[in-house]
C-alpha cells in the first residue's frame, strides 16, 4: 500500500463547537489526518453525552475564555493559522462575541468558515438552540411517525437524521470550499443547518404534490395519519420462530422471486390473479397470502432463515437489531465500522474506506506540540476570481441506481459539479416507480445518457467518460463492474486520477458481501427502527391481525431515510479522497457502504465503554425521551415540544410551570389549560427552547414557512413534462455564490445526444449505435 499520508493531513482545524454535528466534523476530519484543536466549553450540555468520546476523537483540547482579552488574543493568533474554523453557535452568539464571517473575512481571507445552526441564519427561529429534535417538531418531522403507538397525535422521532445530513453537508460543503481555494487562495463562510439537513430526507412528497396540481393523473402522495398502511409484499416485516423479527427489501421482482423459492412460496407466481411487475395480488388474494407469508417465515428461528438467505445470496433480508447488538455485527466488525480504540472501548469506525490513503482514527497529540507546528498562512489570496459554486469544473460520472447513489452524486451537482448520469437503456428503474416523483428528486442538475453497458460500444463509451472524469460513483455489486469493464483496474489503467466510488450495502468484506441491499435493511439492522419503538417490539409469537399491526408500525418507523443517510456520506467520502489527490495527483478506491453510514446515522449509540450509560429510550406512548424533552398535548388540539437540557434550561422550564421537571402526569395536565401558542411564549421568553409542532404536513411546510424561505431552502426549477416547480434547494451554502442555480431535472437518455457529440462522434456513428441499440436517444 503506497500511503505516506492522510487524506487531509496538512489541514489545520479550529472548533468552537459544542454538541455532536461539529464534534462529528472535526472527528471525521482528524481521522483523515487534520490536526484539530477543539476549545471546550465546560456549561456546555451535550459535551457531557454518551457518545462525546467518541466525537472528540483525535481533537486535542485548548481551553480557551474568549471573552478574556489574553486568550482572544492567543484564539486571534491561532486564526492566522487555521484553515477551517468549525462553530455552531446561534447567530446572535457570534454577533456578541464578534466573530461573524464579515468580521473574520478581512482578517483571515483563507479561512474557511464552517457553521452548522439549528434553524438557520435567519427568521424567527435563528437563534432557537439547534436541538434536534427541536427542529424536527417545528419542522413536522413528528407527524410522519403516527400510529407508532395506540395513542393519537405526533410522535417523537428518535433518530438524529438531522444531525447525520448537517454533519455530512457540513463536511461536504467545507472540503468543497476547500477544494476552490485551491485554485482561488480564498476562503469561504459554509453553512448549513438541522433544519436543511432535513430536506435530505423529503424524498418526493413535497414534489407530488407540486406536479399533481397540472397532472392529476400523477400518483397522489398522501401525508402521514395514524392509518397505517399494510407493507408492501416485497418490503415486510417478518417475526420467526423466536420471536425475533426480519426485515425483507426484496424490491425487484427478481430479488421477490429468490424469496419466494427460499420459502417454498414460488407456487404464487402461477396464480392468475398475481401481478408479477408489482409483486402483488389482486383483491381480497393480497392479505390471503400475506397471512401465509409471515406463518411461513414464523417456521424458523432467524437465525435459520438468515443462514438460508445468506447462502443463497441473492435475497434481501436483515435482522432488526438495536445499535448494541449491531456493534458486534460481523459485517460491521469485518468491515472496519466497528473498531477498538483502547481495551474494552470500541468505536464507530472511519467514514469510508479509502484504498491508499486510509483514514487512521487516533488519540488527540500533545497541545503544546501541536501548537509549535500551527504557525501562520499567507494572508494574501491570489487575484483568481471565481463566482461559480466551488465544485465547478468537477466532473463526475455516476452510474447507479434507485435513491443513496444518485442522491449522492445531486449532493455534488449542488456543489457545481458537472454530474453525468449513466443509465440503462430503459432509464433507472426508479423512474417507473410512484410515476417517476421521487425519481425528480434524486437526479435533477445531471445530464443523463442511456447506454447499453453489457455491449462493446456501450462499455467503450462508458470508459471514454470514465477517462476524462474526476470522480466516478457507482452502487453494482462485487463482481458486475468486471463483467462490464469498468472495475477499478480498468478504469484507473485509463484515468490513474480518477477517484473511484464504490458503494453497496454491507461492505467489500463479511459474509454478506455479496448480498444485495435496499432501504429498510439498514434501517432495521443498525438499531435506528428498534430505537424509534423505544426498543419495545414483541417477543412472544403474534396472531395475524397483530403481525399486520405490528408490521406496519415497523416501516413507518424505518420510513426512507437509510438511503439519504447512505447518499450523504457517499458525497463526503468522494470530496475527501479528492482533497487527497490535490496533493498527490493520484485518485484512489473509495468504499462506502449502506451499513457503515447507517451506523453513523446513530452515531449517539454506536460505541460501547465501561460504565457507559445506555441509550435513553423514548417513553411507551413515544412522546420524548423526559419529562424535558418531549412532546405534550395542549389545549385546543395543539402540541408542542419542549427541550429543557441544560440545568439552567430545566430551573427556568420549572419557574414558567411552578412544577418540579421530574412529575410528568402534573406537568400533562397543566399544559392541556392552554393552547401550545401561550405555553411556547412563555417558555421562549425564559430562554426555553419550545416550538409549536406544525399541524401542516411537511411537504406543506417546507413549501409554506418562513422560515424555509428566509434560508432560501427551495429553489426554482422546471420539469421538462410536469412544468414549473419549487425543487430542494442545496444543503449547504457558500457566502461566495450570492444566489445559486440549482440544476433541473432531466428525461432518461434526454442528453445521450450532446455527450457523445462533445466525445467527438459524427451524427453516422450516432445513428449506427442506435441502429445497433447499444445507446438509446431521448
Amino acid at each position: 500500500m503506497d500511503m505516506t499520508h492522510g487524506a487531509l493531513e496538512d489541514l489545520r482545524v479550529l472548533s468552537l463547537s459544542h454538541g455532536p454535528a461539529g464534534g462529528l466534523v472535526g472527528m471525521v476530519m482528524a481521522d483523515f489526518g487534520a490536526s484539530v484543536i477543539r476549545i471546550p466549553n465546560p456549561k456546555a450540555p451535550l459535551d457531557q453525552l454518551a457518545a462525546a468520546p467518541m466525537w472528540q476523537r483525535g481533537q486535542t483540547e485548548l481551553p480557551l475564555d474568549i471573552t478574556n482579552p489574553k486568550d482572544r488574543a492567543k484564539f486571534e493568533e491561532l486564526l492566522t493559522g487555521t484553515d477551517v474554523l468549525i462553530c455552531n453557535w446561534r447567530p446572535a452568539a457570534l454577533e456578541k462575541h464578534q466573530l461573524t464571517w464579515s468580521e473574520l473575512v478581512e482578517r483571515y481571507p483563507q479561512l474557511i468558515f464552517c457553521h452548522i445552526t439549528g434553524f438557520g441564519r435567519h427568521g424567527a427561529m435563528a437563534n432557537q438552540p439547534g436541538y434536534e429534535h427541536l427542529v424536527a417538531a417545528f419542522a413536522g418531522r413528528m407527524n410522519l411517525f403516527q400510529g407508532l403507538s395506540d395513542r393519537s397525535g405526533p410522535t417523537f422521532s428518535a433518530l438524529q437524521v438531522g444531525i447525520h445530513s448537517a454533519t455530512q453537508s457540513a463536511l461536504a460543503g467545507t472540503l468543497a470550499a476547500l477544494y476552490r481555494r485551491n485554485r482561488t487562495g480564498r476562503g469561504d463562510y459554509v453553512e448549513t443547518s438541522i433544519l436543511r439537513g432535513l430536506l435530505a430526507y423529503e424524498q418526493g412528497t413535497m414534489l407530488a404534490n407540486q406536479f399533481r396540481r397540472s397532472h392529476p393523473d400523477l400518483p397522489q402522495v398522501m401525508p402521514a395519519t395514524a392509518n397505517l398502511p399494510a407493507p408492501s409484499l416485497y418490503y415486510h416485516p417478518a417475526q420467526t420462530a423466536d420471536g425475533r423479527w426480519l426485515q425483507f427489501g426484496n424490491l425487484l421482482p427478481h430479488l421477490f422471486d429468490n424469496f419466494l423459492i427460499a420459502t417454498d412460496l414460488i407456487d404464487v407466481l402461477a396464480d392468475p390473479d398475481f401481478d408479477a411487475k408489482q409483486m402483488r395480488l389482486r383483491g381480497n388474494k393480497q392479505d390471503t397470502f400475506r397471512a401465509r407469508m409471515l406463518s411461513r417465515v414464523q417456521e424458523k428461528t432467524a437465525a435459520e432463515w438468515m443462514d438460508i438467505f445468506i447462502a443463497d445470496g441473492g435475497i434481501v433480508a436483515g435482522p432488526y437489531q438495536t445499535s448494541q447488538e449491531a456493534l458486534r455485527d460481523s459485517d460491521i466488525v469485518e468491515n472496519g465500522h466497528a473498531i477498538e480504540v483502547s481495551p474494552g472501548h470500541v468505536q464507530l469506525g472511519p467514514l469510508a474506506k479509502l484504498s491508499r490513503t486510509p483514514a487512521q482514527p487516533a488519540l488527540s497529540r500533545d497541545v503544546e506540540a501541536l501548537l509549535q507546528d500551527w504557525g501562520s498562512l499567507s494572508n494574501t489570496p491570489n487575484n483568481t476570481t471565481d463566482p461559480d459554486l466551488p465544485l465547478s469544473g468537477v466532473k463526475v460520472v455516476e452510474i447507479s441506481t434507485i435513491i443513496a447513489a444518485p442522491l449522492s452524486a445531486s449532493f455534488l451537482a449542488d456543489m457545481g459539479a458537472d454530474v453525468t448520469k449513466i443509465e440503462a437503456l430503459q432509464g433507472d428503474p426508479y423512474r417507473t416507480m410512484g410515476g417517476g416523483i421521487g425519481s425528480v428528486r434524486v437526479n435533477s442538475g445531471k445530464r443523463s445518457i442511456c447506454l447499453d453497458l453489457k455491449s462493446a460500444d456501450g462499455q467503450k463509451i462508458a470508459q471514454q467518460l470514465i477517462s476524462c472524469a474526476d470522480i466516478l460513483i457507482h452502487n453494482y455489486r462485487p463482481g458486475v463492474p468486471e463483467r462490464l469493464n469498468i472495475d477499478f483496474g480498468t478504469c484507473t489503467a485509463l484515468n490513474p486520477r480518477l477517484i473511484y466510488v464504490q458503494s453497496n450495502g454491507y461492505g467489500p468484506q463479511g459474509p454478506s458481501a455479496l448480498r444485495p441491499s435496499t432501504h429498510p435493511i439498514p434501517g432495521a439492522a443498525m438499531g435506528g427502527v428498534v430505537y424509534q419503538m423505544g426498543e419495545r417490539l414483541p417477543d412472544e409469537l403474534l396472531g395475524f391481525d397483530d403481525l399486520k399491526l405490528w408490521c406496519s408500525r415497523l416501516m413507518r418507523a424505518n420510513e426512507v431515510n437509510p438511503d439519504p443517510n447512505t447518499g450523504l456520506v457517499i458525497a463526503t467520502s468522494a470530496l475527501v479522497a479528492l482533497m487527497e489527490r490535490e496533493k498527490s495527483g493520484i485518485g484512489q478506491r473509495v468504499f462506502v457502504d449502506m451499513f457503515g453510514a447507517n451506523a453513523w446515522a446513530n452515531h449517539d449509540d454506536f460505541l460501547d465503554y465501561a460504565g457507559k450509560p445506555d441509550r435513553p429510550l423514548p417513553d411507551p406512548g413515544l412522546h420524548g425521551l423526559s419529562s424535558t424533552y418531549r412532546l405534550y398535548q395542549c389545549a385546543a388540539e395543539t402540541w408542542m415540544f419542549v427541550a429543557a437540557v441544560s440545568p439552567e434550561e430545566r430551573d427556568a422550564f420549572a419557574q414558567v410551570t411552578g412544577h418540579p421537571a421530574a412529575n410528568t402526569e402534573v406537568l400533562e395536565e397543566l399544559f392541556q389549560t392552554q393552547p401550545a401558542s401561550v405555553w411556547v411564549q412563555a417558555l421562549n421568553g425564559a430562554n426555553v427552547g419550545a416550538t409549536e409542532v406544525t399541524q401542516h404536513s411537511p411537504d406543506e411546510f417546507w413549501l409554506t414557512h418562513p422560515q424555509v424561505t428566509d434560508n432560501h431552502m427551495l429553489a426554482e426549477a422546471t420539469h421538462p413534462v410536469w412544468g414549473p416547480y419549487l425543487r430542494h434547494g442545496p444543503l449547504v451554502t457558500f457566502a461566495s455564490v450570492a444566489e445559486p442555480t440549482p440544476g433541473q431535472p432531466q428525461m432518461a437518455g434526454e442528453h445521450t445526444r450532446v455527450v457523445l457529440e462533445e466525445l467527438g462522434y459524427t451524427k453516422e456513428q450516432i445513428a449506427r449505435l442506435q441502429q445497433a441499440g447499444a445507446i438509446r436517444l431521448a
